[in-house]
Formats: C-alpha cells, sequence, structure tokens
C-alpha cells in the first residue's frame, strides 16, 4: 500500500430500529412491524395547551370588570353631587297652601232690599220708607211723636244699627198715629226674621213686620187689614 492510499472508510452503524409494541427489528424505512402488526412509522403530534387563551379570556374578563365597577362609582359621585347643596344656599320649604276661605251659606233664598236714603226731613244716619213700597222689616221702636222716634234712631245709629222713620199713618199694616223706627227692608218674612236675629245682641223688644201702603192715603188701620201684634209679631231672642 503506498503511502497515497486511503484506507477505505468503514460504514457508520445506524442505530438499530425495533417495534415499540413488540420489540422486533426494523428496517430504517419499515413503516409496520411485521411481527405485530404496529404502525411504526407513524408519529403523535401532542395536544395544543389550553392555557395561554383560557388566561386571555380571564385577563379580558378582568378587565371588563375593573371598567364597570368604576362606571358605577362614577354615576354615584355625580348623583350625591346634584343632591348636595352649596354652603349658603336657603333650604327650600313647602309653602303651605292659603287656607281656603269659607263661603257664608246664606240662611234665607230672599233678596235683601237695601235702605232708602235720607231726604231733608231726617238726619243722614236715618233713612225713610220710600213711597209705595211694600217689604217686610224689623221694628225696633213705636213712638207717639216724630221728636222721640228720632231721638231713639239717633241712639240706634251711633250703635251701628241702620236706622230709618216712616209714619204709621201711610200703611195699613201698622197702628195709626205713631212713628216707628224701623231696620231694613225685606222681600222676604225669612229675611226679616233673620235680621232680627243678626239685632237680638244689640236691641231688644223688635218684631218683624209686612209694611203695607195704604191704598186710600193716610187712614187709620181697619179690623180686617190690620194684623194681630200677637199673630205677626217676632221678638227678638235675649
Amino acid at each position: 500500500m503506498s503511502a497515497t492510499e486511503t484506507p477505505p472508510q468503514e460504514p457508520e452503524q445506524t442505530a438499530e430500529r425495533r417495534c415499540p409494541r413488540c420489540a422486533s427489528p426494523l428496517t430504517p424505512q419499515q413503516e409496520w412491524c411485521l411481527a405485530c402488526g404496529a404502525d411504526v412509522g407513524a408519529r403523535v403530534v401532542p395536544a395544543p395547551s389550553w392555557r395561554g387563551p383560557v388566561a386571555l379570556v380571564v385577563g379580558l374578563l378582568a378587565v371588563a370588570a375593573l371598567a364597570l365597577i368604576l362606571a358605577l362609582v362614577e354615576l354615584a359621585g355625580d348623583a350625591e353631587q346634584v343632591n348636595e347643596q352649596p354652603p349658603g344656599a336657603a333650604t327650600p320649604t313647602a309653602t303651605p297652601s292659603a287656607a281656603a276661605t269659607p263661603t257664608a251659606t246664606p240662611t234665607f233664598d230672599s233678596t235683601t232690599i237695601p235702605p232708602a236714603t235720607a231726604d231733608e226731613s231726617t238726619t243722614p244716619e236715618i233713612a225713610d220708607w220710600p213711597d209705595g213700597k211694600d217689604a217686610w222689616t224689623v221694628v225696633l221702636e213705636s213712638a207717639q211723636t216724630r221728636e222721640a222716634a228720632e231721638t231713639r234712631a239717633k241712639e240706634l245709629a251711633a250703635q251701628g244699627v241702620p236706622v230709618g222713620i216712616l209714619d204709621s199713618d201711610n200703611y195699613s199694616s201698622l197702628q195709626a198715629n205713631t212713628f216707628v223706627v224701623f231696620s231694613g227692608q225685606y222681600d222676604s218674612k225669612r229675611a226679616a226674621d233673620q235680621a232680627l236675629q243678626d239685632l237680638a245682641n244689640q236691641v231688644t223688644g223688635g218684631y218683624v213686620r209686612h209694611i203695607i201702603p195704604s191704598t186710600g192715603g193716610t187712614s187709620a188701620p181697619s179690623s180686617t187689614t190690620t194684623p194681630s201684634p200677637t199673630a205677626t209679631e217676632t221678638p227678638l231672642t235675649p
């Protein structure tokens, strides 16, 4: 052998393959075990890991929960600011509604006729009875002279009682030859009775009388037209 000749290299020995099931020898290209029939060429790929996706989902849920909590806290803070009043602000107080004014219930359904205005024969505070007026009134005093009737009428007027004077000779429902001090003119006896009760605290001895003008001028009342004092008089209640 010359010095330049290279000795032949021995072929590399490869690891001997064996069947994982029955340990039978296998060739490098063999895919199936001829002894047991096992598939020795297939490779099992490991299952993918779910740890990463699960961790991602958990993280997203945590972020969403945190955002929800922050939103609720913000809304609660806005509500407190709305309810709180600035320092020095007046606290609104409920204004009580005005009490309803009770409506006076009329005690009668008649229309009250106002007293007539005074003429030159009487004082300004004392009225007279209009000529031809047929109405009801409250008789407060009867006097034989006009001077006595005027004196009593002034006393009552000074007490705030609306009064007037009439000559009974001109009215068939009154006793002749007297001067009557009256109060008010009413279109019904019921209205006059109510006025009589209203004057009970100021005047005593009054009564209600229907004033009927005489049709034939000045004359004494007849027994058929003059009502009995006991039948028509309604004395004041003390």
